[in-house]
């Protein structure tokens, strides 16, 4: 007995020492973009870094629109974000390593996920691919500070308890299954909805299996969710009504080419295994892959996709089509023939070149960068010397970044789609920064107090206070 426990002890330890450099690696990917730059990389990352200060600080008025402040539907997602706020102050430079830990528990949640579902090497297989993940500013993808990456690490979670993989009484695995679910539907719609894609195929294949109580388990969780989490989408439904579509105008690479050549050949065999096993859990994911896949096909030959938005397709793709991949590789151990440990040699050829060709496509990805250090610096600046209530008209792109480090508010930002009423704005902030910031009574009749700019304001009202900052005669 003492035999078998030291075995089963070096096979954990093992285990772990191969799960360290698949983590050391994910952070590294993660970070590497901030090397030079230490300031968010998206849009998307300086909204979301708003919100969870907006929250925080309490405030009543949108800083980027002056309208009354409403937390949207990601509201689980900014709430969460407010509370790191709040217990640990993150500088807007510190705000860069959350999507590095989020990364890093992503591997564990799927790590945990795909060994209890399948074994210990496809869950190092599967939690190789996930670190190596591509991101870009179409699909988000790791690098950033998005919800899109809640599918990442909730979506093994709520499969866990969904497919019964852990050895508490069945009740408390559909409970939690539901606090799961129901914390995706206001954090994330898109990433709720892969989930509840995934569900609701494993519920169909529980009842025509004849699994009665699970499927009636499964279906009370859910339901109970999907109702409960109604309220967060009255508005939306209200506003969109029957017509639930999303057009973009971004085309990305195919699947193959983004998710990686080699990960996709892993993938397809997985699919073989998959349909040759024949199991619930298995299928559910596999069938779900596959509509997200028609999904991306569709909105590359129509320009448009219903429910799910084509650009949040990706992550939570790549993600089942990880665990897939890693049945499909560790399979290939077992493969002998034609010569002895075949799969073994297969996987070593395959293997290094997935690694290399995925850290290489990592590194190699260009993002934008919305501000410098001399933005950074003034507006600082801004929030430590300029009353809470000024407004503050600058460049509606870099407009986007400044709530997060001024906190506050700004008269135009660049939308994050079609709005006709916030372009008329941003039209009208750019016609008066080329004009030398001369039209006193533009800023007059729009109680604008405070103007940023580094091409200089030509004005005898606007007193200029530090470089590149003019602030309003009799403003403070």
């Amino acid at each position: 007995m003492s035999n078998h426990r030291l075995l089963q002890g070096a096979k954990k330890s093992k285990e772990i020492i191969l799960l360290i450099p698949i983590l050391i690696l994910a952070i590294s990917l993660t970070l590497y973009p901030h090397l030079n730059y230490p300031y968010p990389l998206h849009v998307d990352e300086w909204f979301h870094i708003t919100e969870a200060k907006q929250i925080a600080s309490n405030s009543k008025v949108d800083w980027f629109t002056g309208e009354k402040f409403n937390l949207g539907m990601e509201r689980a997602w900014h709430l969460s974000l407010a509370l790191i706020y709040l217990i640990f102050k993150p500088t807007v430079k510190q705000w860069i390593y959350l999507p590095a830990i989020m990364h890093a528990i992503s591997i564990l949640a799927i790590f945990c996920f795909v060994s209890r579902l399948y074994g210990k090497k496809e869950a190092l297989f599967s939690s190789l691919l996930i670190a190596l993940l591509p991101s870009n500013v179409t699909m988000g993808g790791p690098v950033f500070l998005m919800p899109v990456n809640l599918s990442l690490i909730f979506i093994p979670i709520a499969l866990l308890f969904a497919f019964e993989l852990i050895k508490i009484k069945k009740i408390y695995n559909y409970f939690f299954l539901f606090l799961t679910a129901t914390f995706l539907l206001y954090a994330h719609p898109p990433t709720a909805l892969v989930l509840i894609l995934i569900l609701g195929i494993y519920l169909l294949i529980l009842i025509f299996s004849r699994e009665k109580t699970k499927a009636l388990y499964l279906f009370v969780a859910m339901a109970s969710s999907i109702l409960l989490s109604l309220p967060n989408y009255i508005y939306f439904l209200h506003e969109r009504g029957s017509e639930i579509k999303f057009n973009f105008w971004v085309y990305l690479q195919g699947i193959p080419l983004l998710f990686g050549i080699v990960p996709t050949l892993f993938f397809i065999l997985g699919t073989y295994f998959v349909l040759r096993d024949w199991k619930e859990r298995d299928l559910s994911l596999l069938i779900t892959s596959l509509i997200l896949i028609l999904n991306i096909l569709f909105f590359t030959g129509k320009g448009f996709t219903y429910l799910l938005p084509y650009q949040r397709t990706f992550i939570p793709l790549f993600l089942i089509m990880s665990v897939i991949a890693g049945k499909g590789c560790a399979k290939l151990l077992g493969i002998h023939k034609p010569i002895k440990k075949a799969g073994l040699a297969i996987l070593m050829i395959l293997l290094p070149i997935a690694i290399c060709s995925g850290i290489e496509r990592n590194i190699s990805e260009k993002y934008y960068h919305l501000i410098d250090d001399e933005d950074y610096e003034s507006f600082l600046w801004i929030k430590e010397n300029i009353p809470k209530n000024a407004t503050v008209l600058l460049d509606p792109w870099k407009a986007r970044a400044f709530p997060a480090i001024a906190e506050r508010k700004v008269y135009a930002v660049m939308p994050f789609g079609p709005n006709e009423k916030e372009m008329e704005r941003v039209e009208r902030a750019r016609a008066f920064l080329k004009n030398e910031c001369t039209n006193t009574s533009f800023l007059v009749d729009n109680n604008i107090s405070v103007v940023y700019t580094k091409d200089g304001c030509q004005n005898e009202e606007l007193i200029k206070v530090r470089e590149n900052i003019y602030v309003l005669k009799g403003f403070g």
